[in-house]
């Protein structure tokens, strides 16, 4: 890798850098993307597609590209940063990056205006002595990491928010003391230190926890890792109205100085925007607001927003809905400005809402008190760039600009003492922060009664109008009755109340939208006295969101409230099939023209609901295919799990089905209430197991020993790229249209440049599901490979290796090992036997590997069998069927259409007939004498009076006088 970067580290003209220092931590086996700077005036759209972005600053960004893009960077502007291993990365913001020097070991990679790239070996670099005394303003490292961030995006406010004063806003204020926050800001001074590495930045973090706990506020350490286990402190008041959304109000509790060990008291950096956190706290926890408020205390700014960053990248991955985030980091100096003194609002472009809602805070709440100032620069010198790098709406509040002539004289200094500071100032900063905040959230003013939700009661039971299977979940094909707690945290009690639901998704049907609640009593709760009642589709997909809206209604007038439930479903799909061919054919393993064979197949149920009562019924449109036995069932498959149906399926095969064509079967599953889908697979004449990999199936992605960071195996729609016009990627699976999907290394974005999903930093296997070849005579695999080995740097260094083991992957055996690439499809079959002899435990595995020096590594998979010598079974021209066989719909689910297999086994007068599941005659779709032989019979989805039946499950007859065969479709629209 080093190879690629010193190529990148090209000399450039000189180009701004940001505020503060950011850190990037790079493995031993660093990835294809090869971070470079490049100026900020390259905009995202002129670099190549796949450009990860890991950090945003005032004059560059530090990106990832493909090795093969450099030399244009390089052109444009950019410049390499070449790394060594065990290097992190960060930026130093400073007031002149041409006079910072800094603490050995750290290497200053390029230094540009206020920001300065550092790399050292893991501690955020440090200033040397004399550059501390030199250098005014923030002094603040930002470390990077090699994580991709979120592009910086232009956006508008999520809401409009008022802008009249709220008299529930001026009493927070006016609560808002400076007699309660003197006691907490003198709290956090006498700590002497709170540098993240020093015992007392323990206590402190416990004392704030205990202030949260003490206020009847929810609070909780939040955990990382930073040299060690480090805590953020984080306190909740959940929204009354839509709690999931979420207004920050945030600060970092530790504090730096030369000598941080033994002194950081750290009044203005930053114990006074905690003070202000803690304290906005205490008086808003008296109040009702829609939105949930977290009230954040960071740790590890310092050192480079280490605490933030870890916090807000959980919160992300967990999907959290941010509103914005409101962070104060210094707010104690006024310095000498006239008066009214300025409050600095930085933010960038996506954020100027939230910067003109504190703006507006300040002028309606504090006027003439404090002179905001907005600064649309996105300088990341504090915790609120951690938002911005996740999407998220966020602003910094601090006393004066990063490099103003007014900045702090005992900054990062033993000197940074409460009694140094003016009290209005900083009191009238929180109050305005607070305010923001709170009208953010939306305040709840119940003038007369004010319904939120209580609860909701779920009954999918058995009795009434409710029709499940009882277990409190919103499953599919359910009946459901609804009983919504609904309180009343109002002024008066609401009389006459009633409510309607309603709903925009399509897997639900409301049957009864109206309900009634006695008079809810000030401060009291109720719940409607008789159900809502919703009907649930039965191919509502497992996790999907379904969203009402039920409005309250009482003599002062309405109020829309929100309910949310997420189904719980199976999702039952194809796994795998077994061939026996012992009892109904002629035992060779194979499938051959003529046979009669039998399938058992499983399923698997990749959802989130046990599937009990499954049903699958098989059917095929191939002419070559007749199913002699299409029905099978398990009691239960639970979640996460395969099972195998039995009893397994005997098929025909005509003895006119030519070697190697492909059968597409089809499966029909229902399971429990009324939940229900479709699957399918393929089998092929010829051969004892085949899969085209354009379904999910019983291969397992990955092996214990694997160590690849990037390029693993997936199965997908691949998409192409190309190495100085070669192909590197596959743009296309083998299979013939339609087929899509294959296995592949790794799947990069469209257009993606070469290397940006390709296997780095170890091997990466896939393995076959263990098949039974002992009755197969010379047995052969056969698959298509993609493998590509010879482009970018470090050619033909890594292998490709493909083995087979007899006795379950006990022990393996090699059938490829070689470095040599192809880049395109090609075909590869052995016969087994050569290698190990062949048993019931056979598996294979595939293994694309990167373990040298970071080359560019593909590799793909696609139409994989086992072959062997074939017995086409004798039959004759004309096969009549022996018995009466009543088919299964095809398709089922129908939206449209669907036909109808029958088998008779001499001319007889036949009736086919429909109905609904309470015995209601739909249609009768046959009447009257039909040859021996097979027959289909088209149903075009109509009832007898030739309107469209409603979605459901109907059941269809035939009956010949003699005998009577059912078997049940499903609609769908």
């Amino acid at each position: 890798m080093v190879s690629h970067q010193l190529r990148c580290a090209l000399s450039i003209r000189p180009m701004l850098l940001a505020l503060a220092l950011v850190g990037l931590v790079l493995p031993a086996a660093a990835a294809e993307q090869i971070p470079c700077w490049v100026p900020i005036s390259l905009e995202r759209e002129s670099l190549p597609v796949g450009t990860e972005l890991y950090y945003t600053g005032l004059s560059g960004r530090v990106v990832g590209v493909d090795a093969a893009e450099i030399d244009g960077l390089v052109a444009a502007g950019g410049e390499g940063i070449e790394l060594r291993e065990g290097d992190v990365l960060y930026v130093f913001f400073v007031e002149d990056a041409a006079r910072a020097e800094f603490e050995g070991p750290a290497r200053v990679v390029r230094r540009s205006d206020h920001e300065v790239l550092v790399l050292t070996s893991g501690d955020a670099p440090r200033l040397t002595e004399a550059s501390r005394d030199d250098l005014r303003g923030i002094q603040q490292p930002v470390r990077v990491e090699l994580d991709p961030i979120v592009w910086p995006e232009v956006g508008s406010a999520p809401q409009a928010l008022p802008r009249e004063e709220n008299p529930l806003v001026t009493d927070m204020v006016n609560a808002f003391t400076i007699e309660n926050f003197m006691p907490t800001w003198q709290a956090l001074e006498d700590f002497v230190t709170r540098y993240t590495y020093a015992p007392e930045n323990v206590l402190a973090t416990q004392w704030m926890l205990d202030e949260f706990l003490a206020m009847g506020i929810d609070a909780e350490f939040h955990y990382y890792n930073q040299s060690g286990q480090k805590r953020n402190v984080v306190a909740t008041i959940p929204g009354v109205g839509d709690p999931s959304r979420i207004v920050y109000i945030t600060s970092h509790l530790d504090a730096t100085s030369s000598t941080p060990e033994t002194c950081a008291p750290g009044a203005d950096d930053n114990g006074s925007g905690t003070a202000a956190v803690i304290e906005a706290a205490r008086v808003m926890s008296q109040y009702l607001f829609e939105y949930t408020i977290k009230f954040a205390c960071f740790n590890g700014e310092e050192q480079g927003l280490v605490g933030s960053a870890a916090y807000v990248a959980d919160i992300a991955q967990a999907g959290e809905d941010v509103v914005a985030c409101f962070n104060m980091d210094m707010i104690a100096y006024r310095g000498n400005d006239p008066a009214p003194p300025d409050l600095i609002i930085y933010t960038n472009s996506a954020s100027q809402w939230a910067a003109a809602a504190l703006e507006d805070a300040i002028q309606t709440y504090r006027p003439g008190l404090i002179d905001p100032v907005v600064l649309n620069e996105a300088i990341g010198a504090s915790d609120h760039a951690s938002f911005w790098d996740h999407g998220y709406h966020a602003i910094l509040a601090i006393e004066e600009e990063a490099w103003g002539g007014d900045f702090c004289p005992w900054y990062h200094t033993c000197e940074d003492l409460i009694y140094r500071y003016p009290q209005d100032y900083v009191l009238h900063c929180a109050q305005s922060t607070m305010a923001a905040v709170a009208v953010t959230a939306l305040p709840v003013n119940p003038e007369g009664p004010y319904f939120v939700l209580g609860g909701t009661l779920v009954d999918d039971d058995a009795v009434g109008n409710s029709n499940g299977d009882g277990d409190g979940q919103v499953n599919p094909g359910e009946s459901i009755e609804l009983y919504v707690t609904v309180r009343n945290i109002g002024t008066a009690a609401a009389t006459n109340v009633s409510g309607e639901l309603s709903t925009a998704s399509g897997s639900v049907t409301i049957t009864t939208s109206n309900a009634s609640w006695n008079d809810v009593p000030m401060g009291g709760e109720g719940t409607n006295l008789t159900a809502f009642v919703f009907d649930v589709a039965g191919t509502a997909l497992d996790g999907e969101a379904l969203g009402f809206t039920l409005m309250m209604t009482d003599d002062t007038g309405n109020r829309d409230l929100a309910l949310n439930f997420t189904v719980a479903a199976p999702d039952l799909a194809y796994y795998f099939h077994r061939l026996e061919d012992a009892a109904t054919g002629n035992a060779n393993g194979l499938i051959d023209p003529g046979e009669t064979i039998v399938l058992p197949v499983s399923l698997f149920n990749g959802g989130g609901k046990d599937a009990a009562d499954v049903e699958a019924v098989l059917s095929s449109g191939s002419a070559y295919v007749t199913v002699t036995q299409g029905d099978a069932g398990t009691a239960t498959i639970v979640t996460d799990s395969a099972e195998e149906l039995s009893p397994g399926y005997e098929v025909s095969i005509s003895g006119a089905a030519p070697v190697g064509e492909v059968l597409d079967l089809d499966l029909s599953i229902t399971a429990g209430a009324g939940y229900v889908t479709a699957s399918a697979f393929k089998v092929k004449v010829g051969t004892a197991f085949y899969d085209d990999l354009e379904a999910n199936g019983a291969w397992t992605l990955g092996a214990g020993d694997d160590d690849a960071s990037t390029g693993l195996w997936v199965r997908v729609d691949p998409n192409g790229t190309t190495y100085d016009g070669q192909p590197c990627a596959p743009e296309d699976d083998h299979t013939p249209a339609p087929g899509t999907d294959c296995l592949v290394t790794g799947q990069g974005e469209v257009g993606g440049s070469a290397g940006g999903a390709d296997v780095d930093g170890g091997k990466t296997t896939v393995t076959t599901p263990t098949l039974d070849l002992s009755a197969v005579n010379e047995a052969r695999v056969a698959y298509w490979r993609w493998y590509t080995n010879n482009l970018g740097n470090n050619p033909n260094e890594d292998y490709w290796v493909v083995q087979v083991s007899n006795n379950g992957g006990g022990a393996w055996t090699d059938l490829e090992r070689t470095t040599a690439s192809n880049n395109a499809w090609e075909e590869h079959s052995y016969l087994i036997s050569d290698y190990v002899p062949v048993t019931n435990q056979m598996v294979f595995r595939f293994i694309a590997s990167d373990e040298i020096n970071g080359a560019l590594v593909e590799a793909g998979v696609d139409d994989f069998e086992i072959l062997g010598l074939l017995e086409p079974v004798a039959i004759d021209d004309v096969t009549l069927p022996m018995a009466l066989r009543l088919g299964a719909a095809r398709p089922s689910p129908l939206s449209r259409g669907t036909t109808i297999a029958l088998a008779l086994p001499a001319r007889v007068n036949v009736t086919l007939r429909l109905f609904d599941v309470g015995g209601r005659l739909v249609r009768t779709l046959v009447e009257g004498p039909l040859d021996a032989g097979l027959h289909d019979v088209a149903w075009d989805g109509l009832n007898d009076i030739g309107d469209r039946v409603a979605p459901g499950i109907y059941f269809y007859e035939l009956e010949t006088g003699a005998e009577r065969l059912v078997r049940r479709l499903v609609v769908v629209y």
